[in-house]
C-alpha cells in the first residue's frame, strides 16, 4: 500500500483540546472525500508520554515533539497520483488544505510519502 505519514504540530495559538476538536471536524471532511481521493484507510495517533519505568519503551530515543501523527493509505501510488489529477480531487485537496491551516503548523510539521510493507500480514499463522 502507498501511504502518507504526517507528524503534526498544532498551531501555537490553539490548546490541545481545540486542536483535537478542529482535527475531528477535519476528519469528517476527509471521510466525505475518501472516494474522490481514493483513500483506503485513515488513522490519527496522539502521543503517549510514559510517566514511569513500567510504561516506558526502554529505548534510548529522542522524545516525540509533535502533537499527533496522521496516516492515509492508498491502494497504490498510481491511485494517489490519479486522484490528485482530477478536477474533483483538486477541489477536495484545496478544501482540505484551507481547513488544515486552521489547526496545523505546516512549517513545523513533517510529511513523507512511501510504500508500506506489512510484515504480520505475510506471516503464515
Amino acid at each position: 500500500m502507498f501511504k502518507i505519514t504526517m507528524f503534526v504540530r498544532k498551531s501555537s495559538y490553539l490548546s490541545t483540546e481545540e486542536f483535537i476538536k478542529l482535527w475531528e471536524a477535519h476528519s469528517q471532511k476527509v471521510i466525505n472525500y475518501k472516494n474522490v481521493l481514493l483513500i483506503k484507510d485513515y488513522a490519527k495517533t496522539f502521543p503517549f508520554q510514559p510517566t514511569d519505568e513500567k510504561s516506558s519503551t526502554q529505548r534510548e530515543t529522542l522524545p516525540f515533539t509533535f502533537d499527533a501523527m496522521g496516516e492515509l493509505w492508498y491502494e497504490s501510488k498510481d491511485d494517489f497520483i490519479k486522484a490528485r489529477n482530477t478536477p474533483e480531487g483538486q477541489k477536495a485537496l484545496a478544501d482540505l488544505r484551507v481547513d488544515e491551516l486552521k489547526f496545523v503548523d505546516m512549517a513545523n510539521s513533517v510529511m513523507w510519502l512511501g510504500t508500506e510493507e506489512r510484515i504480520f500480514d505475510k506471516l503464515p499463522f
